[in-house]
C-alpha cells in the first residue's frame, strides 16, 4: 500500500518500500465475518485503498508493466521527426534533437513490507535531419537502469465509517533511497525519467472513500506527491503530482469481482537541471518534456480464496488504458499499464 501513479512515464515515482504505521478496520470479510470477499480491496492499480484490523499483518507482492511506443506527442497532437529535430530539444543546446525514443518499458516489482525493484529500458532511433551533439549517440541504441527505489513510511487514519461505507486519510513520507545519479556508458547522466528515485524527501497525502451495497461497490481517492526539497543531489527536482481516481465494482460470485476505474493525473514539469555532464540530443534529455495531464480507464478482476487453509489469499489484475495524453513539451505516447497484485493478511 502506497500512493502511486504508474500511468505515465515514471518521473520520480520510482521504487517504493512501504512500512505501514497504522492499520485499522476495513470491510474485507463477508458481513457475517466468516469468510473473505473479493471486493474487499480496490482495483489492482489503486494503493492505500483499504485498511486492516488493528494489529493485523499483511504481506503482498505487486507487479506492474508499462509500455510507451514510438509515437511522439506535443500537447495532445502527434508530431513527426521534423518538428522533433527543430523544436523538442529547446534552444541554446546546439542545432536540435538528433535522437528520439522508439520504445520504453518499465517493470516494477514491489514486495509489501516491501522493497521495490525497478527495471527500465529505452531504445532510441536516430532522427532524419538531426544533428549529432558529440555525446556518442550515433545510430539507434538502447539503454536501461535498474535497482532499488525510494522508501515510503506511511500511516492510515480512519475518519469515519458505518454500514456500507468507509473514509480514511493517508499520509506518507518518501525517503530518497533510490539513485538519481544513474549514468550512460559515456559518463553522462541518464534521461531524467530513467532515474530510480526522486532524490528528494516527498510528502504523500491521500483521502479515500469506499462504499458497498449488496454486490455493488464503489470508491474514490485523491492523492498527491509534494516535493519537500528544492533539488536533489543530481541538481534537479521532479514535479509535484496530483491524482483523482474513482471506481465501481460488481461481485460476480463471492470469490470474484470485476471493476472499472477512471483516473486523471497531473504532474508539473521538472525543475532545475543536472549538475553534471548530460545530453540535450533527445526529448527525454529536457526538463520541459516531462509532466502534463493524463487520463485513463482501468478494467480489472479481484479474486480471493474465501475460506479454508488458503483463506484470504488475494489476486488482483487490472489493465489501465490511456484515454488521453496532454503532455508538456514532447513526450512518447503511452501504450498502457498492467497491474498484478497478490496479498495475504494474517
Amino acid at each position: 500500500m502506497a500512493v502511486s501513479n504508474r500511468t505515465r512515464k515514471p518521473t520520480g515515482l520510482s521504487g517504493t518500500c512501504l512500512i505501514a504505521l497504522a492499520l485499522l478496520v476495513t470491510p474485507a470479510r463477508a458481513h457475517d465475518g466468516t469468510s473473505y470477499v473479493a471486493d474487499g480491496h480496490g482495483p489492482a492499480g489503486v494503493m492505500v485503498d483499504h485498511m486492516h484490523k488493528a494489529g493485523e499483518f499483511m504481506v503482498g507482492y505487486r507487479y506492474s508493466y508499462g509500455t510507451w511506443g514510438s509515437t511522439m506527442l506535443s500537447g495532445t497532437s502527434k508530431v513527426g521527426d521534423h518538428e522533433i529535430v527543430h523544436n523538442a530539444c529547446g534552444s541554446g543546446h546546439g542545432a536540435g534533437c538528433s535522437m528520439t525514443p522508439s520504445s520504453m518499458k518499465m517493470h516494477m516489482h514491489m514486495l509489501d513490507i516491501m522493497y521495490e525493484f525497478m527495471k527500465m529500458d529505452m531504445t532510441m532511433r536516430e532522427l532524419e535531419g538531426g544533428h549529432g551533439h558529440g555525446h556518442g549517440h550515433a545510430g539507434g541504441h538502447g539503454h536501461g537502469t535498474d535497482g532499488l527505489g525510494d522508501t515510503v513510511l506511511a500511516a492510515l487514519f480512519k475518519i469515519s465509517g458505518g454500514p456500507g461505507y468507509h473514509l480514511h486519510a493517508g499520509l506518507g513520507l518518501s525517503v530518497p533511497t533510490g539513485s538519481v545519479t544513474e549514468k550512460n556508458q559515456d559518463g553522462t547522466f541518464a534521461h531524467y525519467g530513467m532515474q530510480l528515485g526522486s532524490g528528494t524527501w516527498d510528502l504523500l497525502p491521500s483521502l479515500t472513500y469506499t462504499g458497498h451495497v449488496g454486490r455493488f461497490g464503489w470508491g474514490a481517492q485523491v492523492s498527491g506527491i509534494l516535493r519537500l526539497d528544492e533539488k536533489n543531489e543530481a541538481g534537479f527536482r521532479f514535479g509535484n503530482v496530483a491524482q483523482a481516481t474513482a471506481w465501481t465494482s460488481y461481485r460476480l460470485v463471492s470469490w470474484l469481482s470485476a471493476s472499472a476505474r477512471v483516473a486523471h493525473t497531473y504532474q508539473d514539469q521538472i525543475a532545475h537541471h543536472y549538475n553534471g555532464p548530460h545530453n540535450h540530443s533527445s526529448p527525454p534529455d529536457l526538463q520541459s518534456n516531462y509532466g502534463g495531464h493524463f487520463y485513463d480507464l482501468g478494467i480489472g478482476l479481484n479474486a480471493v480464496v474465501p475460506s479454508g487453509l488458503l483463506g484470504g489469499h488475494r489476486l488482483g489484475v487490472e489493465w489501465l488504458q490511456p484515454l488521453r495524453d496532454d503532455v508538456n513539451g514532447y513526450q512518447q505516447e503511452r501504450d498502457g499499464t498492467l497491474y498484478v497484485n497478490w496479498s495475504k493478511a494474517f
